[in-house]
């Protein structure tokens, strides 16, 4: 049976893969921007408590990878809980869906910084916009058919240690020159429930990104130990940068903080007014956050595709493998959804609007296949006889979280997110019908050693204690 390379991560690559979804400068000036657009001044406070959340989420998560790993993360992970294929299905999907959209997402938050410069006197041409968002669904693409190792421990490692470095300056610089604000924790007149869990939640995506360490758990070093390891390190040092730069942001602004929502990029919009090199350095450390996060929500989802494959709930063509190792159909086939979903809505109704219906799909996405994993970890330690009451606690803090974010949210939709919601509802009819209820999706495992294995010999290990 095809596989992916055996041993080849270590804690640096599962650190890196976390920290490229999480994303932290590209999360302000995508996921925290669109948060802006709904909760304003709320932000800050809405940034806080999704933190707290993505501790209890990450934590909620561990309960499965620091026992079960697979390259189909999530979906592997609910069908250890659950057993039921059709559930895995569904999730498989879901993550599919949220990538892609998400990557669509950071696509189009690429041109919203190309269309800041207008507002400084400059003029980009219409092209230039199409091309980079050409450029910026291609180059993720290609690059993640590379050697994952090389990918994630060097392009990865190095623009995700440069953003936290500048959000961390940035929160100093706030400090220094303005001092310490804790008013700007409560900013949230006027806010309105449904505009404020719309912004949890799109913090949750960014700061919860940790999570897609655990798509390399086929390919990892005792993956038990070292998944867990990387999406911790990415929580704490990603999940505190994007709070410090979301408060940094709010310090600065210039004007009342409600008139931080007229703003397309508030975060450009403050370094215009500091220098024109910190601005120049911040377009390009951001541009090149938002296709670097595109790099590791790549990577999941190509392996989601490539473990459906084996498991014959997908298209056989997604198992095959490049020649270094990677799934090559999948991640094409990645590539152009995202494209599709980049291109499409952004035509319908520009980019700006584009971007803030994208985001805010994506976010229902994330938060619903969240929703399916946490409920499922007291049942998963119950069939391995490991539940203990933090184990019971905290997950079902956190699918109640979910599923408030989700219904107030849902309230929200306009035309183009019901839209998307209805053509992806359909795909996953025709999917399931097709290839899903066929096959015998999260089926295939791997043990502490490399070896793949099935769900149900990993559940006899973990019952017999071995």
């Amino acid at each position: 049976m095809l596989r992916l390379t055996r041993g080849s991560v270590g804690i640096k690559e599962a650190y890196s893969q976390a920290m490229a979804v999480t994303a932290p400068l590209g999360s302000v000036v995508s996921t925290t921007t669109a948060a802006v657009a709904y909760a304003g001044g709320g932000v800050l406070l809405a940034t806080f408590l999704a933190l707290l959340a993505s501790a209890m989420w990450i934590f909620t998560l561990t309960r499965y990878s620091g026992k079960v790993a697979s390259a189909g993360g999530f979906y592997s992970f609910s069908s250890a809980a659950w057993g039921s294929k059709k559930v895995s299905f569904f999730e498989a999907f879901i993550e599919i869906g949220a990538y892609v959209i998400l990557n669509a997402a950071n696509v189009i938050a690429t041109i919203t910084i190309l269309k800041f410069v207008n507002s400084l006197g400059f003029t980009i041409p219409s092209f230039i916009s199409w091309l980079v968002l050409g450029i910026c669904v291609i180059y993720p693409t290609l690059l993640s058919l590379y050697d994952v190792r090389k990918v994630l421990g060097r392009v990865v490692l190095i623009a995700g240690s440069a953003e936290v470095a500048l959000l961390i300056m940035m929160f100093i610089y706030s400090v220094v020159t303005r001092g310490f604000q804790p008013h700007l924790f409560v900013s949230t007149r006027s806010i309105g429930t449904g505009g404020f869990a719309l912004a949890f939640i799109l913090t949750l995506v960014s700061i919860s990104g940790a999570g897609a360490a655990t798509y390399l758990g086929e390919e990892a070093k005792l993956p038990t130990k070292t998944i867990n390891l990387g999406m911790w390190l990415s929580l704490i040092i990603g999940g505190i940068a994007i709070s410090l730069g979301t408060y940094g942001l709010l310090s600065l602004w210039s004007g009342p903080i409600a008139s931080i929502q007229n703003s397309q990029q508030p975060l450009l919009a403050e370094f215009s007014r500091i220098g024109t090199f910190p601005l120049l350095l911040t377009m390009v450390l951001a541009i090149n956050s938002l296709v670097t996060s595109n790099i590791g929500t790549t990577l999941g989802s190509a392996r989601i595709l490539f473990n459906l494959s084996r498991e014959n709930a997908a298209p056989k063509l997604f198992s095959k493998m490049s020649k270094s190792g990677q799934p090559i159909v999948a991640t094409i086939v990645i590539g152009i959804f995202t494209a599709l979903l980049s291109i499409l809505p952004s035509l319908v109704e520009g980019f700006y609007s584009a971007f803030l219906d994208v985001s805010a799909i994506a976010s229902i996405f994330w938060v619903t296949g969240r929703l399916i994993d946490s409920a499922g970890v007291p049942v998963f330690l119950m069939r391995i006889r490991r539940l203990s009451v933090m184990s019971l606690i905290i997950p079902l803090v956190v699918t109640a979280l979910n599923v408030w974010g989700i219904s107030v949210s849902v309230s929200q939709f306009d035309i183009v997110q019901a839209g998307i919601i209805t053509i992806t509802a359909g795909l996953l009819i025709l999917w399931y019908a097709r290839y899903g209820r066929k096959g015998k999706p999260g089926s295939l495992m791997v043990d502490d050693k490399g070896e793949l294995i099935t769900r149900d010999e990993l559940l006899k290990r973990l019952i017999a204690g071995t």
